[in-house]
């Protein structure tokens, strides 16, 4: 029996298959040092899955690390197809059901958590303003719209916590804002509001930003609603939004600031020696830990401006997961029961062919070993995206301005934009910290 546990230990140690967030490690490594097309070539190099089962899992990594890179024109490409992808992968795959439950979650198809799909799309509408190409730009943003109806629908008797996303109605509102389409624009701004007034403070403790009231009323105002401005200075007395914005002699930078990687998923396992059998559950988790505080501010043109948080990706993941918990559980549950049938069916078999007890409970054991030793945690997740996100709004003179961004004390100096009167320029910033 000695040497069977033995072999135990070997075969467990053997099996392990090396978890995502350690074959991501130096991609994301060269990703914060800023040298971006390294990770790119290190993520083709190191991923291990680029055609199969992880391959929306790799266009989601390439696509924004072509993005961080300023590879705009592959990004949108790797993006694109991304997209159809996540469509594609609906429904249930029996075969692949069936594999997972004599081996592991892994054994699935790669379809990404809600928040997830949705920031393929953000990450779209993102490279094709920074492009300069604002049509395609709003086109990702309304996208946004039909796939946030669709979450919703798809959890309307069991929801989860994350149904819309602030942020990315934020920045949907500033993207209709350029294109001059401000009713749409007070719309997503609104509805920001009322998702950081519900959702993003009672599960992420992320309040509605002071700016993104102000952006409320100013267009409230422009578009001569004199009714919904007077609720808004009832509801937000004293906020200061008159002479802000792009005016006809002023423009504006909006700056859109991600900081950070989001945590990687570990695995929580647990083995258990019983009864001639090995017994495994593997299931992943994000720790719980305070949220980093992040101060700064943009400076151009002689004007600075602070930066606010609108978007914490880190809790949006953790509780996601979280809502995936009770699922993963019962999945991992009828697994161990199934590979428990197996090592005892195995011992039946035996047992009636040999008649020997000995040998039908090591079959048995050894089996069970087996079965526990395909049990891994599925760590799979986007690791390229921040763990935060924050914008600053900088109104400024018309020219050419560098921009400064300093954050927690450190300076870092981006290119030049060019501001026209009347009109936002976009900028995208991303940092580590």
């Amino acid at each position: 029996m000695k040497s069977i546990l033995v072999l135990t230990g070997f075969l467990l140690v053997m099996s392990c298959a090396v978890a995502y967030t350690n074959t991501m490690a130096p991609v994301i490594k060269d990703m914060d040092r800023g040298h971006n097309s390294e990770a790119i070539a290190r993520l083709r190099d190191v991923f291990p899955d680029s055609t199969g089962r992880d391959r929306l899992l790799y266009l989601m990594e390439l696509g924004n690390l072509a993005r961080y890179a300023g590879n705009q024109s592959i990004a949108q490409t790797v993006l694109l197809r991304a997209d159809r992808l996540s469509d594609n992968l609906r429904g249930t795959d029996i075969g692949q059901q069936a594999q997972s439950m004599v081996t592991s979650d892994l054994a699935l198809d790669f379809r990404g958590a809600d928040y997830e799909k949705v920031f393929i799309n953000y990450c779209l509408a993102s490279s094709y303003a920074a492009s300069g190409n604002l049509e395609d730009a709003v086109v990702e943003a309304r996208r946004v719209n039909e796939k946030l109806k669709e979450i919703n629908t798809h959890y309307e008797n069991n929801p989860n916590r994350y149904t819309d996303d602030a942020f990315v109605r934020y920045f949907m509102g500033v993207l209709y804002e350029m294109d001059g389409d401000y009713d749409d624009a007070l719309i997503s701004y609104r509805l920001a509001l009322a998702t950081y007034d519900s959702t993003y403070v009672d599960q992420y403790d992320l309040p509605a930003p002071h700016q993104l009231k102000s952006d409320a009323m100013r267009l409230a105002n422009y578009n001569g609603f004199e009714s919904l401005l007077s609720t808004f200075e009832n509801q937000w007395p004293g906020m200061n939004w008159q002479g802000s914005g792009p005016t006809s002699d002023m423009g504006e930078i909006v700056a859109v600031i991600e900081l950070g990687n989001i945590s990687a998923r570990r695995a929580s396992d647990f083995t258990v020696y019983y009864d001639d059998r090995l017994y495994s559950l593997a299931l992943p988790v994000i720790p719980d830990f305070p949220r980093r505080r992040v101060t700064g501010s943009i400076s151009a043109g002689g004007r600075s401006s602070s930066m606010f948080l609108v978007q914490d990706l880190n809790g949006i993941a953790r509780k996601n997961l979280e809502d995936e918990a009770g699922r993963n559980v019962v999945r991992a549950a009828a697994r161990l029961a199934v590979k428990a049938g197996v090592a005892e069916l195995g011992e039946n078999i035996t047992d009636n062919l040999t008649d020997n007890e000995g040998v039908s409970s090591g079959v048995g054991l050894i089996l069970s070993i087996i079965g526990a030793a395909t049990e891994q945690a599925d760590l799979r997740a986007w690791l390229t995206l921040p763990a935060q996100i924050q914008m600053a709004r900088l109104q400024v003179p018309p020219g050419t301005w560098p921009v400064n961004l300093t954050i927690n004390g450190r300076t870092f100096v981006h290119d030049p934009v060019t501001v026209q009167a009347g009109e936002i320029t976009l900028v995208f910033l991303r940092e580590d910290i």
